[in-house]
């Protein structure tokens, strides 16, 4: 049997580790941290996504957990300009949940437990090498070696910067803020709301359970940012984070693979980053067991610079400050809110992590 062993306990770590449990490889997965996140942090979960966590049970215990979200409805301040209708999309079961990251690796933990395999936390790797046949890592005050390793060990990956692989691309200037609240008498709770502000401001409310909501902005108080009144009862977390655009330039060095955010990072706008480091967990574990990892840093590097593209315009179109520009998205929304064929294309693309 193979021995793998998994760095990063995340939705992304958890996802690998369950899909290869479940094909009969049992890894090792360490985590620097003491114990799970109690913190939100992503929030928009795909259908798709969900899907891939049916067989391991994780899947259905999300899904009957997470809010479904119908509809995301943009706004210039506080008018609306388009709706987009996830619940109205069809011949798909493309949808959209919310639900904090801290629940989803709940579930997952759950489901990898239950296949025998525990975390280790509060271990952090501290060195990593190889040869054509073997991975050497340090941690715990001893070598450890084993046949792969996959990094899930996030943005500041220390496995991708320990093996000199390029993290192309750029950090963004702007401070960006966040807010996990629970809100009363908040409108239509079970809808996405997206504000698109003077000077590129832009904030959002997405709910991750009932009367629970991840708000974020590109401006240093997010819940100041909101244009609408929202009637906050407890805060779970604030804070401000800077966002990072990159993508590495490989995801695979010898005998070692990088998925998630160890790979690549984009901007929070559209919610798609937890949702492609679970497919490339996913995809990589399928692999392991099919005997083609050959084509995996291909395939999900394409995956990744697809979605990278994609997260960027949604991005550049909502915080961007000249007039013309900012003119057009504002056709644009139009287009979508009032013709049903543009609106259904524009909310498919808007959900979705395929390129067709």
């Amino acid at each position: 049997m193979l021995n793998i062993l998994i760095v990063g306990a995340g939705p992304v770590g958890l996802t690998a580790a369950i899909e290869l449990a479940r094909g009969g490889i049992k890894p090792t997965i360490i985590e620097q941290r003491l114990e799970p996140s109690g913190l939100s942090r992503a929030v928009a979960t795909q259908s798709d996504v969900i899907d891939l966590l049916e067989p391991c049970g994780a899947g259905a215990a999300i899904r009957a957990e997470a809010v479904s979200i119908d509809k995301v409805k943009v706004y210039k301040k506080t008018k609306l300009v388009a709706t987009m209708h996830i619940n109205k999309i069809r011949k798909t079961k493309e949808r959209l949940y919310g639900i904090a990251q801290n629940r989803i690796e709940f579930h997952l933990t759950e489901a990898l437990n239950k296949l025998g395999v525990f975390v280790q936390h509060g271990v952090a790797l501290e060195g990593i090498s190889q040869t054509d046949d073997k991975v050497y890592t340090n941690y715990g005050g001893e070598t450890h070696t084993y046949d792969y390793v996959i990094a899930a060990d996030g943005v500041r990956s220390f496995i991708r910067n320990a093996l000199g692989i390029e993290y192309d691309g750029f950090d963004m200037p702007d401070v960006w803020s966040v807010a996990d609240v629970y809100a009363k008498d908040w409108p239509n709770p079970e809808e996405g709301k997206i504000y698109i502000l003077p000077d590129g401001q832009i904030a959002s409310a997405i709910p991750i359970e009932t009367g629970r909501f991840r708000i974020t902005s590109n401006t240093l108080n997010a819940i100041d940012t909101l244009p609408v009144k929202i009637n906050v009862t407890e805060v779970n977390q604030q804070g401000n984070f800077h966002i990072s655009i990159r993508q590495a330039n490989t995801y695979s060095k010898g005998r070692v693979f990088l998925a998630g955010d160890a790979a690549h990072a984009h901007s929070p706008v559209d919610g798609r980053g937890l949702n492609l480091g679970v497919a490339d967990a996913a995809d990589l574990a399928r692999r392991f067991h099919e005997g083609d990892l050959e084509g995996y840093s291909k395939a999900r590097h394409a995956k990744g610079a697809y979605v990278l593209k994609m997260s960027e315009l949604a991005r550049g179109s909502t915080t961007c400050r000249r007039w013309r520009p900012r003119t057009l998205v504002y056709i644009v929304l139009k287009l979508i809110h009032f013709i049903p064929a543009i609106n259904r294309y524009a909310t498919l693309k808007a959900i979705s992590n395929r390129p067709d």
